[in-house]
């Protein structure tokens, strides 16, 4: 109970260091909770831009054609049916599902050309799965049956497309013949997804399975569901339930695409730095800690001489640095609850602060960024910040303990 009144005493006795120490752990849990909520916020936000604009929740496809999808082969296609509509219709949680045709092509506007990504579409069935009919900067979305395209605003700047004019797109069918499709431009999107902005062109589904030679033919089916939070449990009762039209169809989740383990490998790449910044922080504490152990050593050769042991100084010590630790932790998580508090209704509009469009460099984002709750982040961030200050200090504390007394009173 003595060296707990003495350690209180400290920390009272010496404030200014107390409130030093405490705000650099404080500040460091502050930024860590914030730029946590902000990374978590910008990956939800890629999440949520794959299943709005890419995949959906669920895609049925062939096996084999899963296999090499980002060759956009026209082998190993689904033949689109009533049989595997009725399977897929029956799962509970469906909302809505696009049939899709996906191919390879080189866009031409006369004079240049880009290499795109195609893609065959039912309009009406398309604007149930992807919420795109409010993305539309330009003109609107084709009927079916029209020789009309829609693509995304950055890729037609890039060929000086806008509505109205014809677009010529070369490519290869089935049976590896070249072929063109002519089309007009009937609308011009931008969304808050990179790929579908400078890197994709819509059809009629009709014009281009003409086109590629595969009339009654698609790459894939999909879905959209009420709710992404069971998609994994719906994926496996669809499956179990096509595999019984047709055995080559298999079932795949939103979560299994490529772009979304790029996403998880940024978080973590993000989480990286988010650590660093925290060792920072750290090797600040302990500076501190040293610097305040020679400040004392005066007072640590005065417990000596009154016979306080080397072990009980350096609980004195850890005591305090352990109080600093919890006092500069409860106000840097007092302080992130009201910084993502803040993020979460407000967002951050990073377009009118730096004035360029984040969308051009892969981020999701069409207008703000929203912070995103991790009470697992209050919670470690908090246990960090009491455990680096306690591990900080017995080292330091060792050493000034361990002085001889006379020495430590006249600094020897």
């Amino acid at each position: 109970m003595f060296l707990t009144k003495l350690a209180f005493k400290n920390l009272i006795r010496h404030r200014n260091r107390t409130l030093i120490t405490a705000s650099i752990i404080a500040f460091a849990i502050f930024f860590y909770i914030v730029f946590d909520s902000l990374i978590s916020g910008m990956v939800e936000m890629s999440y949520n831009s794959i299943i709005d604009y890419e995949a959906g929740h669920l895609q049925v496809m062939n096996e084999e054609y899963w296999e090499e999808e980002d060759e956009l082969t026209l082998d190993n296609l689904m033949l689109f049916d009533g049989q595997v509509l009725a399977g897929i219709k029956d799962v509970k949680g469906y909302r809505a599902d696009s049939p899709e045709l996906n191919f390879s092509a080189l866009l031409n506007n006369g004079i240049n050309e880009l290499p795109v990504i195609g893609r065959g579409i039912i309009p009406k069935d398309f604007a149930e799965v992807f919420p795109l009919e409010n993305q539309f900067v330009e003109g609107s979305m084709f009927s079916y049956g029209e020789y009309k395209a829609v693509l995304g605003k950055r890729l037609a700047d890039l060929l000086q497309f806008e509505t109205g004019d014809y677009l010529t797109l070369l490519v290869k069918d089935k049976d590896e013949t070249f072929n063109t499709i002519e089309a007009e431009v009937a609308g011009l999107i931008h969304t808050g997804n990179s790929n579908v902005n400078q890197n994709v062109v819509y059809l009629p589904l009709d014009l281009v399975q003409r086109a590629l030679n595969v009339e009654g033919q698609v790459s894939k089916v999909i879905i959209r569901l009420e709710n992404k939070a069971h998609t994994m449990k719906l994926a496996k009762e669809l499956e179990h339930k096509i595999k019984s039209a047709s055995a080559s169809l298999a079932v795949y989740s939103w979560n299994e695409l490529e772009a979304v383990s790029f996403a998880g490998a940024k978080q973590a790449g993000n989480q990286l730095i988010l650590f660093i910044i925290l060792m920072i922080a750290a090797i600040a504490i302990i500076n501190t800690v040293i610097l305040a152990a020679l400040e004392r050593m005066t007072e640590i050769g005065m417990m000596k001489a009154m016979g306080l042991r080397v072990n009980e100084i350096i609980f004195t010590f850890v005591l305090e640095s352990t109080g600093i630790g919890v006092i500069g932790g409860i106000a840097g998580v007092l302080l992130g609850l009201g910084g993502v508090g803040l993020m979460a209704r407000f967002g951050i509009d990073f377009a009118a602060l730096y004035g360029f469009d984040l969308g051009a460099f892969g981020v999701p984002v069409l207008d703000k960024i929203y912070g995103v709750w991790n009470p697992a982040a209050f919670v470690e961030v908090f246990v960090f910040g009491v455990v680096a200050s306690l591990l900080s200090s017995i080292l330091p504390a060792y050493w000034a303990a361990d002085k001889d007394p006379i020495k430590a009173i006249y600094h020897r």
